[in-house]
This record gives structure tokens, C-alpha cells and sequence, in this order.
């Protein structure tokens, strides 16, 4: 029933007001809000439809994981001249084909962030008694203001481990068409970790309802994975403090989540079927539910000739064979020819849903959608600290356990081997690949990026790793 729910609910707000009120953050929505926010099912609405927005092709549906994103880390390319995808690739951010994305992106994200300060602004207006779920809507509310405005930073604001004093984002926490001040990239970080860890605070104090979800009569705490529950929010924190080079805390959440009891790395003879177009039940700590999902990466990355199709680049296993101590799953599993396409047979099938694509049913009950945040992250976050600390024995400690699952043989069991950090970063690249992660790490470490088509080496610098602010930003920002 949720599930079905959660992916028509942006239908269900067109039919609630038209695109000149709710979606479009219009004064004249007040008297929606008066029919939406009337009860708890209006906020929960609310929320499934920020959720569902941000799982469409536009967001984390394609955009932000496997495409643009991915591009950016030379995982795929489209090999048509002109192509929009080989500007992607050449980080030609100011082109008329590449430009609209970056801008419907800034212009996106806040539209959602506005979406959310209103939910927070008429939850406000009641008791906290007035509904049964009150803290578990105002958490997740805040973690998604938190989240969504640290998605904008990391794309748009220079690294701040390079430059203590780079620019921020407009931090906006009202519902009002006014115009937020830019902020500096540190005080922008203080309000995104301010609103994750209120929200942390609000469901460690009044329960996050993450155990024996199936057995709950409330719809809304059913499936806790597509929703920002309590341990999302610790990784993200994790995360967040990882990219802003504070690695001591960052590792501290990350071993929150490792030790909370509801997650464990899959053995590697799942590692086929790991998030093929589903959420792992093991791995996955947030994911976004999407029916829609398939079809999209199955246009992309699986057929050949089309308008968009994606080619893995000609070096792509490279990063795989340089460790050959063990078996890679991932280089065995997530890369397969198809008899069916003459041309470049080569598909990259780690988030394709095989069942769906070969007309047979999944053996076990999954959720189809996007995977956000993995179980893997937290692990490398906490390898990387021990290493900057020098401590090679726990560094390797944690670092193997992921090693492991995937096939390979750990650094235990390596005599004389030392863990680098380089290393760490490589199986970042492996495993990360087709979720849009790599790219922040590339940027977290201020790589150079091979272009393997041209040969040309980007040097590290924010003509890559910072987008352009739209012109026009002010026309969006609420």
C-alpha cells in the first residue's frame, strides 16, 4: 500500500493545487496548506512527495547518481560527436547543452528545501501531542534541509579542506519569498550539521521506530530504509564531517551506524544481485523507493543505438585488475556482455534490475528504488581516519571487512602489504560506481581526472569541481 502510495503522490498534489501554488511555493498556496496540513496524512503526504521528487530522473533517478554525475568520474560516455555526454566529460559546465542541468539542479534543490520549510512551518502550528508521528515528521523534516542544502554546497562551493574561507550557499529555513544571503562554506556546514543533529537528538529522545517495522500498524514507519531515519541521518553526519576533513568525528558517526545492529556487508556471492535496481535489505541505510528506476538506467546503460545511450570508458576495468589478490565480485558480476547487442556488448548491470529486464520473478522480497547511502562508506570513513592517525593494524582491521565480502583477500592476510590511502580511494572508485559518490571523493581529494577518450588530465581545480551559480539564482531562491 505505501509503496504504491509513495509513487503517485506528486500526481496527488497536482490534484491538490494547480503550479501556481503548493509545488511552486506561491503565496496563494496558503489555502492548500489549510487543506493538506489538516491532519497527520497531510503531513506524511508531504513528505512521500519530497521523497518522490527527488527519486525522479531530474534528482537522484538519473542525474545525480549513474549519469551526470558518474560522467563527471569517467565512468561512461555516449560516443556521438557533439554529444552532450562528452561535454559532460570535458567539465564544459558553461555550454548551452550542459548549462540547463547544472541550473535546474540549483534551482531544484531549492524548491524542495522549500517544500520542507513549509511542512516544518505548519507542523509548528500544532502541539506536539497533535499527532502520533509529530517528532518522527519534524526529524525527518530537518534532516532533509540538511541534507538537500549539503547536496548544493559539495556541488557548488569550492572544497573548504583546500580553502578554510571558500563561499557557501544561501542556508534557507523559512518559507517566504525573500532572498537568503550567500554564506560562507563554514557557516553554511555549522546549519547543515545543526538541523542533522537536532534531528538525531529529536528521534534518539523520542524513538526512531527503525526495529520490527513490518509488524507497525502505521503505514508511515514501514519500510524506515526510503525514509531519513535515525541511522541515515548518523551516516550523513558521518559524511558531512568526512567531507569537511574533520575525520575523528566523521569516523565517531560512522561507528554509530557499524554498531547500531540492523546492517551488515553482504557476502560476495551477493554481491550480483546486491542493489540491482533495489535497496540492499543488508547494506542499504537510506534509499529513495522508485518504480520508475528501471526504465531509466535500462535505456541508459543497457541498450545500444538510442539517444543516450551510455558506454563504459575504454579503461574502465583497470581500477579492478590492479588488485587481483583474491576474486573482485564487483569486476565479475556488475559488467556483462549480452549476445543481444552487436556493438560495445560490454553493459554495466550493478543497478540494472536483471529480473525485471529477463521477464522473471526476484526469488526474495525487495525494494525497488535508489540507493543513497551504503553500509561500505561508513567502513572506508573510519579506515581513512585510522590511517591519518597512523594506526596501520585498525585501519586494516576495518578496511578488510569490505575487502572480504567483495572477494578480495584482506591486508591481513597480505604479508608485508601496507594499506595507503590511495588504495582506500581505488576501491572507493570500484565500489561506488553507477551511485554518484565517486565524484566527491575525487573532489574531497582534489585529483587530477584522466579523460581516457582525449588522454588529457584535468588538473584539480574548481573550473571541475565547482559548478557555476545560475545567473539568475535569485529568481529561485525563497
Amino acid at each position: 500500500m505505501k509503496k504504491l502510495k509513495y509513487g503517485y503522490l506528486i500526481c496527488c498534489f497536482t490534484l491538490l493545487c494547480s503550479c501556481n501554488d503548493f509545488l511552486d511555493v506561491r503565496p496563494e498556496g496558503e489555502v492548500v496548506n489549510n487543506e493538506l496540513f489538516k491532519n497527520a496524512q497531510g503531513f506524511e503526504d508531504a513528505l512521500y512527495g519530497v521523497y518522490s521528487t527527488l527519486a525522479s530522473p531530474s534528482f537522484y533517478g538519473r542525474t545525480m547518481t549513474y549519469y551526470f554525475n558518474d560522467i563527471l568520474s569517467q565512468y561512461f560516455f555516449h560516443d556521438y560527436p557533439g554529444d552532450i555526454t562528452l561535454k559532460i566529460c570535458n567539465f564544459e559546465y558553461k555550454d548551452s547543452q550542459v548549462r540547463p542541468t547544472i541550473d535546474n539542479l540549483w534551482a531544484g534543490m531549492y524548491k524542495n528545501i522549500s517544500y520542507v520549510n513549509n511542512i516544518l512551518e505548519n507542523l509548528a502550528k500544532y502541539p506536539e501531542t497533535a499527532f502520533p508521528l509529530y517528532h518522527v515528521y519534524k526529524a525527518e523534516s530537518l534532516a532533509l534541509r540538511g541534507f538537500l542544502h549539503f547536496e548544493v554546497l559539495r556541488l557548488f562551493s569550492e572544497n573548504i579542506v583546500n580553502n578554510k574561507s571558500a563561499q557557501g550557499i544561501p542556508y534557507v529555513n523559512k518559507y517566504k519569498l525573500e532572498v537568503s544571503p550567500f554564506l560562507s562554506a563554514a557557516a553554511t556546514y555549522e546549519k547543515i550539521i545543526e538541523d542533522l543533529k537536532t534531528a538525531e537528538e529529536i528521534m534518539l529522545k523520542n524513538g526512531e521506530y527503525f526495529q520490527n517495522t513490518d509488524q507497525q500498524s502505521n503505514e508511515f514507519l514501514k519500510d524506515r530504509q526510503i525514509h531519513l531515519n535515525l541511522y541515515a541521518i548518523q551516516g550523513l553526519l558521518a559524511r558531512v564531517y568526512w567531507t569537511k576533513g574533520e575525520l575523528k568525528t566523521a569516523a565517531e558517526y560512522a561507528q554509530k551506524v557499524l554498531t547500531c545492529g540492523y546492517f551488515e556487508l553482504a557476502d560476495k556471492s551477493e554481491i550480483e544481485n546486491l542493489i540491482n535496481g533495489v535497496l540492499s535489505p543488508k547494506e542499504t541505510i537510506w534509499g529513495l523507493f522508485s518504480q520508475n528506476f528501471y526504465t531509466n538506467v535500462r535505456n541508459d546503460l543497457y541498450l545500444s543505438g538510442g539517444s543516450s545511450s551510455l558506454f563504459l570508458k575504454a579503461d574502465h576495468d583497470d581500477t579492478y585488475q590492479t588488485d587481483k589478490t583474491g576474486t573482485d565480485y564487483r569486476y565479475e558480476k556488475w559488467f556483462k556482455n549480452y549476445s543481444g547487442i552487436e556493438a560495445n556488448g560490454l553493459r554495466f548491470v550493478k543497478i540494472l534490475d536483471t529480473y525485471e529486464l529477463s521477464y522473471t520473478t526476484r526469488p526474495e522480497a525487495r525494494i525497488k528504488g535508489i540507493n543513497l547511502l551504503r553500509l561500505p562508506e561508513l567502513y572506508y570513513i573510519i579506515t581513512e581516519y585510522y590511517l591519518s592517525i597512523q594506526d596501520q593494524s585498525t585501519a586494516i582491521s576495518y578496511f578488510d571487512q569490505v575487502l572480504v565480502s567483495r572477494g578480495l583477500t584482506g591486508y591481513a592476510n597480505r604479508p608485508g602489504a601496507t594499506l595507503t590511502l590511495e588504495q582506500v580511494i581505488r576501491e572507493r572508485r570500484k565500489e561506488f560506481i553507477g551511485e554518484g559518490q565517486y565524484f566527491f571523493t575525487q573532489k574531497r581529494y582534489n585529483q587530477n581526472i584522466y579523460e581516457a577518450k582525449s588522454g588529457k588530465t584535468y588538473q584539480a581545480s574548481n573550473d571541475i569541481y565547482v559548478f557555476p551559480i545560475p545567473e539568475n539564482e535569485t529568481e529561485y531562491r525563497y
